[in-house]
Formats: structure tokens, sequence, C-alpha cells
């Protein structure tokens, strides 16, 4: 692991840009833990450069950051279908955690340098002079940027909680790495013991974050972790690690501080980009300064004129879940992508907000979830199966259209928890959890061919190079050519659609439940240096 004995990386506090005070006659390799804490604002910069390296650091133009990590979950999973073009080739055919490709590393650095960080902060606040409701709330944000940091090690690293409770996950530091430690490395704990320890530190991050901390109505402070984010974070961290009574607690709680808002149909189709919606909870916000994250809308964006890879397209059997009346329908159209002109089913659901200067906000949390994380809680909890219905049935009423509404929900048991987790996928489809869901409740990846002969408008480019365009009717759907049509008049006439070109594992396999190919895998390069990882718990039996 990259850690220096008694310093914290200065990745994360050099994108703080701190120039202003005495940190920059330090080395420029790392800093003395004595000269960064002799302030509040200096602890406060060790945090906020943590987020900028989480949302910065990068092995590839694929692999910038969080960000990142949120479009490899996506493309691993059933619904999102990759074109070819740079980026992501790994993730989409689900090689890229088992296969220690780039996403895997760069998570890795990703998480631990932070965690460090915020080790650091937590270990030498209390011993800088200053208002205590200040270091309260810097104390409390590294504890949640800790807890945060640890759920995503847990829900991808290992299994559902409830396949082995006692498999190795990843190794806890909770002190700043000293020498020894740095040379020789902790033990990996198991993913209960992880989430544990992420749910203790959203715990802590609760109490110590004051209700009324304020981090300000500019775009560009959304990131920052105030009450209303840690609560969610409680509310999805207690989910994963299925403790159903927290979970439907805090998210009940986090609606309530949002006032329970859902957008509006207008909102939703405004492209994702956006960290100031009411209905996101949290948001990373990207300035003509700090704009690197927002480089992730070039895959996302499939149809902003001028965009680059535009390979993240949509499963043609995914638009057909939706209820005809739903507007999320509408997002979902065939066309050619703007990068590499490609047939697809192209997603409008992110859109640049600036692609001249690209500019484009994160989403990290809304409303939403945690309507659908109290939903799924109230599933499992007895005696709240008809308020799992009618939360159910809520969210899809407020993504009808103007003067429709959704059918009565009526399943119950198993069936209910199916629709609440297909509710998950048409929700919440390209933010980042298609992965983590398949984890954590031991389903399998959803692929299957789709091949058809589609009308086509023909047009001509300027060299007269023939164009060829899927048909599209009143409701955006494509026009299939007759189902008698010969092999001549599809020629003349029509064109090949497709969705997943990849239907099956690496090996050949068919896509099944636990799945080696679902998890990320512990780094070389951590194998190698760290004498103690498998001391308390043994090597995965698929790793061996």
């Amino acid at each position: 692991m990259k850690f220096n004995y008694k310093n914290i990386c200065l990745a994360a506090l050099a994108a703080c840009s701190v120039t202003a005070c005495d940190l920059d006659t330090a080395p420029t390799t790392s800093l003395e833990a004595n000269a960064v804490f002799k302030n509040l604002e200096n602890a406060d910069r060790v945090i906020r450069g943590s987020w900028n390296y989480i949302f910065n650091s990068s092995s590839t133009y694929a692999s910038i950051g969080y960000g990142a990590i949120m479009i490899n979950d996506d493309f691993a999973g059933s619904d999102v279908v990759r074109t070819t073009s740079y980026g992501y080739s790994s993730s989409y055919n689900l090689t890229n955690g088992y296969g220690r490709g780039e996403i895997n590393d760069v998570m890795w650095d990703m998480v631990y340098d932070p965690i460090n960080n915020c080790n650091a902060v937590i270990k030498n606040i209390d011993g800088i002079s200053g208002d205590q409701t200040e270091k309260n709330r810097i104390k409390g944000q590294a504890y949640a940027t800790r807890g945060f940091l640890y759920m995503l090690l847990a829900s991808h690293y290992s299994f559902a909680i409830d396949k082995d409770p006692d498999a190795v996950c990843v190794p806890i530091y909770t002190e700043p790495t000293d020498y020894d430690m740095a040379t020789t490395g902790k033990p990996a704990a198991s993913v209960s013991e992880v989430y544990e320890q992420a749910l203790n530190d959203l715990k802590w991050g609760y109490d110590l974050i004051p209700e009324d901390y304020n981090r300000g109505s500019n775009a560009t402070d959304q990131y920052k972790i105030d009450h209303t984010v840690v609560t969610g974070l409680r509310a999805r961290a207690s989910l994963y690690a299925r403790k159903w009574e927290d979970a439907y607690k805090y998210a009940d709680e986090a609606m309530k501080l949002k006032n329970s808002y859902l957008m509006s149909e207008a909102e939703y189709k405004s492209g994702f980009n956006n960290a100031l919606n009411k209905e996101w909870m949290w948001g990373y916000s990207c300035t003509l300064d700090d704009n690197l994250p927002a480089y992730n809308f070039y895959y996302k964006d499939t149809t902003t004129p001028g965009d680059g890879y535009t390979n993240f397209n949509t499963d043609p059997y995914f638009k057909e879940l939706f209820d005809k009346n739903d507007y999320r329908r509408d997002l979902f159209k065939w066309g050619l992508n703007t990068g590499y002109g490609e047939c697809a089913m192209l997603n409008y659901k992110f859109l640049f907000a600036d692609i001249n200067n690209m500019l484009g906000d994160v989403i990290m949390m809304r409303v939403a979830e945690m309507y659908l994380i109290k939903t799924e809680a109230a599933a499992h909890i007895s005696g709240k199966t008809g308020e799992a219905q009618t939360l159910l049935k809520e969210l899809r009423d407020a993504r009808m259209k103007e003067g429709f509404e959704s059918p009565a929900v009526t399943a119950t048991g198993d069936e209910l928890l199916k629709e609440i987790w297909l509710e998950r996928r048409k929700e919440l489809w390209g933010e980042g959890f298609s992965l983590t869901d398949i984890i954590r409740n031991q389903q399998s990846v959803e692929r299957k061919k789709f091949e058809k002969y589609a009308m086509a408008d023909i047009t001509h480019d300027s060299k007269g190079q023939e164009i060829r365009t899927p048909k599209l009717d009143e409701n955006g759907d494509v026009i299939l050519a007759p189902e008698d049509a010969s092999d001549e008049y599809k020629e003349k006439n029509c064109m090949l659609i497709s969705g997943h070109p990849t239907l099956k594992f690496p090996d050949g396999s068919d896509f099944e439940v636990n799945s080696k190919y679902y998890l990320f895998r512990i780094t070389e390069k951590e194998e190698l240096q760290n004498q103690n990882l498998y001391n308390d718990h043994p090597k995965l039996s698929i790793y061996r």
C-alpha cells in the first residue's frame, strides 16, 4: 500500500491548491502531519483534497475517479450495451475486476489513500485549537468519508454478506499508517467486519456533523457531506448489510429531510448534469478549473453533437420493461451515436451541461434511491408489506406522464422484492448501482440476443456515402421490417439493429449468480507486499 510514515498523501492536499499557508515549504512527495494540523482550515483542506482525489485520480481517460467506478458497475450489468469505441471494454466483458484491470487498480488507490488521510484527521483534530462545532463537523466528515469508502470496498470485493459473512474482504485501517504497517500490511478483514466498520464510521459522522450545518447553495459545495447525506449513506450501507430496520429508518429520515421531493418530467429529462437539482442529495460539480470528472460524460452522453466515445447505450429489451405511459421510456431511442456513428439504442438520460467546456455534474445520491431503500426494507420487515406496495406505487406514479397512473401493486413476498429490484434497475439506470445490486442480491447478469431488421431512413453525406438510420414511429419506437420481407427488400429498405454483443462470461460459460467475474480482486501489488493479508481469513477459493 502506498503510505508514507507519519505523512499525509500529498495527492489529496495538492488537489486543494494549498498555497497560502506554511504547507508549501514541505517536500513535494509528502507533508509532515505536524505541519498540516496547525489549524482547522488545514484539516478541512485534507477532507476537501481527499474528495478531489477520489474524483480525479486515474490511470487513463477511461478510469477517472469514482465516476469511472460507477460507469464500470453499470457496464458490468444487464441493461447497458457497449458499442465499439475507446474505453470500458473490460468492464462490459466482466474481466476488469477478476482480471485486475485498470479500474480495479484505480479503485484500490482511490480508496486507501483518502482513508489514510481521514485517519490522520480523526487522530489529530482534537489537538487543534478552535471552535468545537467546527471540529465536530470536520471530524464527522472524515468519519463519514471513511465509512463511505469502506462501504464501497465491502460491496465490491466480496459476495453478499449473507452468502458467507466470514468471507475475506479487504484490510481495515483506522490509524495513520506507520513505517512497520506500511511495509507489512494488515490482514484482510471479513465482509461482515468491513460493513461493520462502514456502519460505525457513518454513525460517528451522523452524530458529529451538526444537523444545522449548511454546505451552502453553490454547486461546487454539494459534494460535502452534510447531515442529509450521511443519513442517506447510513440507509444505503444498512441496505447492503441487510439491516432492514436501520435501512428503513434512515431512508425515511433522509426522505423527510428532502421533503420527499421527486423530479418532474422536465427535470428528469434535463440531462442529469446539475448538482443543484432539487432531488439530488449529493453530487460533484465540475468547473472550468476542475472538469476532469466530467470527462466521463464523453462515454455516457450518446446524443450531444461533438461528443466523443458515446458507448454507453441501452439494451432494447430494457426499454420494454417500462409502462407505455412512463416518461422514463422516452429516454431510450434508436439512432446513430454522435461519436462513432454506430447504430444503437441511445440514452438521452445523461447529457453534457456544456460540451464545449467539458462540464457536467456527477450524481451520487438522490431522493428516489431513498424511496427504493425504504421500500425494499419495508418488504423485509414483518407487517410492512402494504407500506412497501404503497411506496413502490408512489414512485411509479411520479414517473408517469401527466394524466396517467401506474397499476396497483399487489405482489407480496419474493415477487414483491423482484418488482422492487426491477424498479431500481429502471429508476437508477446509469447511476452506478447495477453490479452492486447483482452481488448483494445474489442475482445473475441477464443479457439475451437482440437482432432485427428495421425500416431505414436513407440519406447521403457530402461525399455521397449512404447513411441509414432507423425509422421511428410517433412514440419513438423503431419500425420493424415486415415479417415476410425478402432479403432483397431488407437490403434495399432496411438496416440491421442489435443489442448486447457479449452474452457470456469471458470463459464462455453462461451468466450465473455469485460468479468470480462480478467481484473486484485485491491487487497483485497488495498481495505481494502485504505479508499478513490472508492471516485471518483465507483467500477465496475462486482465486486459488
